[in-house]
């Protein structure tokens, strides 16, 4: 006789297959939420935001900028002028050669009337310099306007190119230029090497002036 022992007890009604399916789909989500696990929040003292850490200077990188100028000299945009003058000066000779080819002595003195009396000795020295050829005054040319242009990235840089310049002019004017200026006046032969002289005091000036200043203690130990 059975008498039910073995008939399976069931405490309640059984749940659908709907509700079993949105159970484990939560608790998979919830199971996935959890194992992502937020970043720990820094130490009051470190925290920097990402505009502080781009403003706070490299040492290393500050340390390769003061060995860089050490050799090369600071930025210097506004010693460009000052590099162009010089560089307008020894073109202006070649320039009137090729507008008044007959009479450039007198636009070079046209030229000079129009700046204020004090540049009068410059006639004589623009006029000096009408002995060199064009090739001459075009690799010049273009060496003193590299070295305005390099003024804006190191000083010494550019004295360095305005240095170039000075000694192709220089060593032609030398070599061949004052057997040139025999035909010239004296005023011009002397303003020859006069515009020389005062663009070397230019570029010496410049290089001790705006050059890196290195002191050095000098330790005097007794024995």
């Amino acid at each position: 006789m059975d008498d039910g022992r073995n008939q399976p007890t069931v405490s309640g009604p059984e749940p659908s297959g709907l509700s079993t399916l949105w159970a484990r789909l939560r608790a998979a989500l919830a199971a996935l939420a959890a194992r992502k696990s937020r970043p720990a929040d820094p130490a009051p003292g470190q925290k920097t935001t990402r505009r502080a850490a781009k403003a706070r200077p490299d040492p290393a990188a500050a340390a390769e900028i003061r060995a860089w100028r050490k050799v090369h000299g600071r930025p210097a945009i506004w010693m460009a002028p000052f590099f162009l003058v010089f560089a307008a000066l020894h073109a202006v000779p070649h320039v009137a050669l090729m507008v008044e080819p007959q009479a450039p002595r007198g636009l070079i003195a046209d030229l000079v009337a129009t700046l204020p009396d004090r540049a009068e000795p410059l006639s004589a020295m623009l006029a000096g310099w009408l002995w060199a050829p064009w090739w001459l005054g075009l690799i010049a040319l273009l060496l003193r306007l590299r070295a305005a242009w390099t003024a804006g990235k190191a000083v010494l840089d550019a004295v360095g190119w305005g240095m170039a310049a000075l000694v192709v002019e220089g060593g032609a004017w030398l070599y061949f230029g004052r057997e040139a200026l025999e035909a010239f006046s004296v005023a011009e032969q002397t303003g020859a090497w006069r515009l020389l002289a005062a663009e070397f005091i230019f570029l010496f000036l410049t290089a001790v002036l705006f050059g890196p200043n290195t002191y050095q203690r000098v330790r005097f130990e007794q024995s």
